[in-house]
């Protein structure tokens, strides 16, 4: 059985999810309240976060690492397309949804007050009671603190949304077939799927969403074959 660390509303949790899913493995969940993450997950993590795995003695942090680790433990369905030039669009497709679209999903969810307090509660569902308000009103300060430290925090909000308008009109002009990459669906799908998926849920990133068909009509596609 695959133990799955996790917190539920991170878009990292859910790419994993999906993976896990699309290769249709049973699995099991222990919640990290965000508290509990550096010094709990942290003997399994030297990072302190989550997701990660265990699987057969397996330790496996990073949700790009326990990708390829599932796809090698479990090749059918595979999430890597055959052709070397396809898996380093995939690499780079993944990457990019990581390391760029993570920080719009973040934006959306916490630098907008109502959407703050929404997914700080969200998120601290998994607390203990004492610490759950803490943390609740802890999240939002902490979560804009990284973004400024990014930089997308120190910018006007009409300037954030632009630049997201942009990377999703790339998107929609490349999205020509099903899938981002090749014939079939791919760890770039799950990847950029996973950190649009909280855009669309604030109402300001599901108004850029809805005017490009072809994003939405590939969100369904990824969500069919990756939903539990």
């Amino acid at each position: 059985m695959i133990l799955l660390h996790q917190n539920e509303t991170s878009p990292f949790c859910d790419k994993v999810r999906r993976v896990l899913h699309y290769k249709r493995r049973a699995y099991e969940t222990h919640e990290v309240p965000p508290h509990e993450a550096v010094f709990q997950v942290g003997s399994l993590s030297p990072t302190g976060n989550v997701p990660v795995i265990e699987h057969q003695g397996n330790v496996v942090e990073d949700s790009s690492d326990i990708a390829r680790y599932l796809d090698e433990a479990f090749p059918d369905p595979p999430i890597y397309p055959e052709a070397e030039r396809d898996r380093a669009l995939c690499h780079f497709l993944e990457d990019w949804a990581d390391e760029s679209l993570y920080f719009f999903e973040v934006w959306f969810r916490y630098a907008i007050g109502d959407n703050a307090d929404e997914w700080s509660r969200r998120t601290s569902r998994s607390e203990p009671p004492l610490l759950r308000r803490a943390t609740e009103r802890a999240l939002p300060t902490l979560m804009r603190n990284m973004l400024r430290a990014q930089g997308l925090g120190r910018k006007e909000p009409e300037v954030v949304l632009r630049e997201f308008e942009v990377h999703i009109e790339q998107l929609n002009a490349w999205l020509v077939g099903d899938w981002l990459v090749g014939d079939h669906l791919t760890v770039a799908d799950v990847a950029v799927y996973a950190q649009l998926a909280g855009a669309l849920d604030a109402g300001e990133g599901a108004t850029i969403l809805a005017e490009r068909t072809r994003v939405l009509d590939w969100m369904e596609r990824v969500n069919a074959s990756t939903a539990s």
